[in-house]
């Protein structure tokens, strides 16, 4: 059985999580400071981005409705002239 590509971006964010378990384990056991991370700059990091066009098809959404969404909701970025969307903030908006 092929996996979904929504499974696959969940699997994709529960080793992200797992990721940052382990590391902060790491740290408090060192005694190092651990990464810090901004929840709002994690959203935009490049792994987390998707072009429009391929968000709108993942998620089933039209592309109109997800420029609104980038432009008036800060789920995406313009880069280049490309909107880039924030899969994690589009799985917020959309309640997935």
């Amino acid at each position: 059985m092929t996996p979904t590509l929504s499974q696959i971006d969940q699997l994709i964010e529960a080793a992200r999580r797992q990721l940052d378990g382990l590391l902060a384990l790491r740290a408090d056991m060192t005694g190092e400071p651990g990464p810090e991370r901004d929840a709002d700059d994690d959203d935009f990091a490049p792994c987390n981005l998707i072009e429009l066009p391929l968000a709108a098809q993942r998620f089933e959404v039209s592309k109109d409705k997800l420029r609104r969404w980038c432009r008036n909701d800060g789920i995406g970025v313009l880069r280049g002239g490309r909107w880039m969307v924030s899969v994690p903030r589009l799985r917020r908006h959309i309640g997935r």
